[in-house]
Protein backbone atom coordinates (compact mmCIF):
# COMPACT_ATOMS: atom_id res chain seq x y z
CA UNK A 1 0.00 0.00 0.00
CA UNK A 2 3.03 2.46 0.59
CA UNK A 3 4.58 1.94 -2.75
CA UNK A 4 1.26 3.06 -4.41
CA UNK A 5 0.44 6.28 -2.59
CA UNK A 6 3.15 8.49 -4.49
CA UNK A 7 0.90 7.37 -8.01
CA UNK A 8 -2.30 7.71 -6.00
CA UNK A 9 -0.90 11.40 -4.98
CA UNK A 10 -0.03 12.00 -8.32
CA UNK A 11 -3.19 11.34 -10.01
CA UNK A 12 -5.23 12.74 -7.34
CA UNK A 13 -3.01 16.15 -8.63
CA UNK A 14 -3.44 15.39 -12.35
CA UNK A 15 -7.20 15.66 -11.24
CA UNK A 16 -6.94 19.07 -9.37
CA UNK A 17 -4.85 20.53 -11.88
CA UNK A 18 -7.18 19.40 -14.98
CA UNK A 19 -10.39 20.88 -12.66
CA UNK A 20 -8.53 24.09 -12.04
CA UNK A 21 -7.63 24.25 -15.63
CA UNK A 22 -11.07 23.25 -16.69
CA UNK A 23 -12.50 26.31 -14.39
CA UNK A 24 -9.77 28.80 -15.54
CA UNK A 25 -11.20 27.97 -19.38
CA UNK A 26 -14.96 28.55 -18.18
CA UNK A 27 -13.54 31.81 -16.59
CA UNK A 28 -11.60 33.02 -19.32
CA UNK A 29 -14.55 32.11 -21.56
CA UNK A 30 -16.90 33.88 -19.83
CA UNK A 31 -14.89 37.04 -19.41
CA UNK A 32 -14.57 37.06 -23.07
CA UNK A 33 -18.01 36.50 -23.88
CA UNK A 34 -18.86 39.29 -21.24
CA UNK A 35 -16.09 41.77 -23.59
CA UNK A 36 -17.47 40.52 -26.37
CA UNK A 37 -21.38 41.68 -25.11
CA UNK A 38 -19.46 45.71 -24.23
CA UNK A 39 -17.98 45.90 -27.21
CA UNK A 40 -21.46 45.01 -29.14
CA UNK A 41 -22.95 46.83 -27.00
CA UNK A 42 -21.04 49.75 -27.50
CA UNK A 43 -20.60 49.75 -31.07
CA UNK A 44 -24.49 48.83 -31.31
CA UNK A 45 -24.86 52.60 -29.90
CA UNK A 46 -24.85 55.34 -32.62
CA UNK A 47 -24.84 58.82 -31.66
CA UNK A 48 -27.76 60.44 -32.88
CA UNK A 49 -26.29 64.32 -34.10
CA UNK A 50 -29.16 67.21 -35.73
CA UNK A 51 -27.34 69.77 -37.61
CA UNK A 52 -29.08 73.17 -37.84
CA UNK A 53 -27.20 75.53 -40.47
CA UNK A 54 -27.26 77.58 -43.51
CA UNK A 55 -25.77 76.85 -47.38
CA UNK A 56 -22.22 75.71 -45.66
CA UNK A 57 -23.71 72.98 -43.65
CA UNK A 58 -26.23 72.21 -46.05
CA UNK A 59 -23.44 71.88 -48.99
CA UNK A 60 -24.86 74.25 -51.67
CA UNK A 61 -22.57 73.81 -54.89
CA UNK A 62 -21.77 69.81 -53.71
CA UNK A 63 -23.54 66.42 -53.45
CA UNK A 64 -25.32 66.45 -49.77
CA UNK A 65 -22.91 63.79 -49.10
CA UNK A 66 -19.68 66.23 -48.98
CA UNK A 67 -21.40 68.78 -46.67
CA UNK A 68 -18.79 68.60 -43.21
CA UNK A 69 -21.84 67.31 -41.24
CA UNK A 70 -21.68 64.14 -43.62
CA UNK A 71 -18.28 63.90 -43.68
CA UNK A 72 -18.21 64.11 -40.11
CA UNK A 73 -21.08 61.43 -39.53
CA UNK A 74 -18.97 59.17 -42.17
CA UNK A 75 -16.05 58.92 -40.21
CA UNK A 76 -17.36 59.03 -36.50
CA UNK A 77 -20.69 56.61 -37.01
CA UNK A 78 -23.07 59.53 -36.65
CA UNK A 79 -26.76 58.91 -36.85
CA UNK A 80 -27.06 62.41 -39.12
CA UNK A 81 -30.30 64.49 -39.21
CA UNK A 82 -28.61 67.54 -41.19
CA UNK A 83 -31.68 69.86 -41.29
CA UNK A 84 -29.45 72.89 -42.41
CA UNK A 85 -31.22 75.13 -45.53
CA UNK A 86 -29.81 77.31 -47.82
CA UNK A 87 -30.46 81.45 -46.97
CA UNK A 88 -31.58 80.39 -43.70
CA UNK A 89 -30.27 82.05 -40.57
CA UNK A 90 -31.86 83.12 -37.08
CA UNK A 91 -33.81 85.49 -38.77
CA UNK A 92 -33.15 85.50 -42.23
CA UNK A 93 -35.91 82.51 -44.38
CA UNK A 94 -34.49 80.48 -46.78
CA UNK A 95 -35.12 78.57 -49.75
CA UNK A 96 -37.80 76.53 -47.87
CA UNK A 97 -39.02 80.00 -47.14
CA UNK A 98 -38.25 79.66 -43.02
CA UNK A 99 -35.48 80.87 -40.65
CA UNK A 100 -34.19 78.24 -38.17
CA UNK A 101 -37.08 78.16 -36.11
CA UNK A 102 -38.32 75.35 -38.74
CA UNK A 103 -35.08 73.00 -38.10
CA UNK A 104 -35.66 73.39 -34.09
CA UNK A 105 -38.94 72.01 -34.60
CA UNK A 106 -37.88 69.14 -36.54
CA UNK A 107 -34.66 68.43 -33.99
CA UNK A 108 -37.18 68.85 -31.36
CA UNK A 109 -39.09 65.98 -32.58
CA UNK A 110 -35.84 64.06 -33.90
CA UNK A 111 -34.76 63.59 -30.16
CA UNK A 112 -30.94 63.91 -31.07
CA UNK A 113 -28.22 63.28 -28.98
CA UNK A 114 -26.41 66.00 -30.00
CA UNK A 115 -27.30 69.61 -31.91
CA UNK A 116 -24.96 71.40 -33.44
CA UNK A 117 -26.16 74.83 -34.10
CA UNK A 118 -24.05 77.42 -36.41
CA UNK A 119 -24.10 81.17 -36.64
CA UNK A 120 -25.22 82.99 -40.10
CA UNK A 121 -23.98 85.00 -42.20
CA UNK A 122 -27.35 85.13 -43.59
CA UNK A 123 -27.90 87.36 -40.42
CA UNK A 124 -25.95 90.27 -41.61
CA UNK A 125 -27.31 93.52 -41.82
CA UNK A 126 -30.27 92.32 -39.17
CA UNK A 127 -31.04 94.67 -36.19
CA UNK A 128 -28.61 93.48 -33.50
CA UNK A 129 -31.32 93.42 -30.66
CA UNK A 130 -33.70 91.52 -32.76
CA UNK A 131 -30.65 89.12 -33.64
CA UNK A 132 -29.91 88.55 -30.31
CA UNK A 133 -33.57 87.77 -28.90
CA UNK A 134 -33.58 85.88 -31.61
CA UNK A 135 -30.75 83.68 -31.04
CA UNK A 136 -31.42 83.98 -27.58
CA UNK A 137 -35.17 82.62 -27.58
CA UNK A 138 -34.02 79.81 -30.11
CA UNK A 139 -31.14 77.95 -27.62
CA UNK A 140 -33.84 78.41 -24.62
CA UNK A 141 -36.55 76.06 -27.08
CA UNK A 142 -34.10 73.56 -27.89
CA UNK A 143 -32.57 73.39 -24.35
CA UNK A 144 -35.89 73.14 -22.40
CA UNK A 145 -37.35 70.96 -25.39
CA UNK A 146 -34.48 68.76 -25.52
CA UNK A 147 -33.33 68.62 -21.63
CA UNK A 148 -31.24 64.96 -22.25
CA UNK A 149 -29.19 66.42 -25.69
CA UNK A 150 -26.29 68.56 -25.56
CA UNK A 151 -26.05 71.74 -27.55
CA UNK A 152 -23.28 72.54 -29.29
CA UNK A 153 -23.06 75.88 -31.18
CA UNK A 154 -20.43 77.18 -33.18
CA UNK A 155 -19.35 80.67 -35.06
CA UNK A 156 -20.78 81.10 -39.06
CA UNK A 157 -18.54 79.93 -41.42
CA UNK A 158 -18.76 82.41 -44.37
CA UNK A 159 -15.95 82.74 -47.69
CA UNK A 160 -17.17 86.50 -48.02
CA UNK A 161 -17.66 88.09 -44.53
CA UNK A 162 -15.16 89.45 -42.24
CA UNK A 163 -14.33 88.42 -38.92
CA UNK A 164 -15.76 92.03 -37.30
CA UNK A 165 -18.89 91.46 -39.40
CA UNK A 166 -19.77 87.95 -37.75
CA UNK A 167 -18.49 89.03 -34.57
CA UNK A 168 -21.93 90.24 -33.22
CA UNK A 169 -24.30 87.27 -34.55
CA UNK A 170 -21.40 84.86 -32.96
CA UNK A 171 -21.31 86.40 -29.83
CA UNK A 172 -24.89 86.16 -29.23
CA UNK A 173 -24.70 82.69 -30.04
CA UNK A 174 -21.99 82.09 -27.87
CA UNK A 175 -23.31 83.48 -25.09
CA UNK A 176 -26.72 82.06 -25.34
CA UNK A 177 -25.28 78.40 -25.37
CA UNK A 178 -23.08 78.74 -22.72
CA UNK A 179 -26.31 80.07 -20.25
CA UNK A 180 -28.21 77.17 -21.84
CA UNK A 181 -24.86 75.03 -20.95
CA UNK A 182 -24.16 73.93 -24.16
CA UNK A 183 -20.74 73.94 -25.47
CA UNK A 184 -19.01 76.75 -27.67
CA UNK A 185 -16.72 75.53 -31.06
CA UNK A 186 -14.59 78.27 -32.52
CA UNK A 187 -13.83 76.90 -35.50
CA UNK A 188 -12.32 80.09 -36.86
CA UNK A 189 -12.01 79.86 -40.90
CA UNK A 190 -10.92 76.97 -42.38
CA UNK A 191 -11.57 78.01 -45.99
CA UNK A 192 -11.87 81.38 -46.46
CA UNK A 193 -9.44 82.85 -48.73
CA UNK A 194 -7.68 79.80 -49.38
CA UNK A 195 -6.78 78.19 -52.72
CA UNK A 196 -8.67 75.63 -53.88
CA UNK A 197 -11.25 75.59 -50.70
CA UNK A 198 -13.57 77.62 -52.33
CA UNK A 199 -16.12 77.77 -55.11
CA UNK A 200 -16.32 80.00 -57.59
CA UNK A 201 -18.87 82.24 -56.16
CA UNK A 202 -16.13 83.11 -53.01
CA UNK A 203 -18.24 82.31 -50.69
CA UNK A 204 -18.79 78.17 -50.52
CA UNK A 205 -16.16 76.04 -49.81
CA UNK A 206 -15.38 73.45 -52.31
CA UNK A 207 -15.19 69.97 -51.39
CA UNK A 208 -11.82 70.15 -50.20
CA UNK A 209 -12.79 73.02 -48.30
CA UNK A 210 -15.69 70.93 -46.81
CA UNK A 211 -12.91 68.64 -45.60
CA UNK A 212 -11.23 71.17 -43.95
CA UNK A 213 -14.12 72.06 -42.20
CA UNK A 214 -15.07 68.88 -40.54
CA UNK A 215 -11.56 68.21 -39.54
CA UNK A 216 -12.04 71.18 -37.20
CA UNK A 217 -15.22 70.15 -36.52
CA UNK A 218 -13.36 66.46 -34.82
CA UNK A 219 -10.89 68.33 -33.57
CA UNK A 220 -13.14 70.71 -31.26
CA UNK A 221 -15.67 67.87 -30.42
CA UNK A 222 -12.53 65.68 -29.59
CA UNK A 223 -13.82 62.85 -31.67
Amino acid sequence: MLARRPLAAAATAMTAALLALTALSGCSSATAASIAGVAKSSAAHEEHVAVIGDSIESGLGLDPSEAWPALVAADHGWRLDNLSVPGAGFVAQGSDGHDFSAQVDAAIAARPDLVLIGASDNDLGTDPAELSAAIHSTVDRLASALPDARIAGFNALSGQAGDDELAGGDDALRQAVIAAGGTWLDLGQPYRGKAGLVQDDDEHPTLPGQQAIAAVVADKLNL
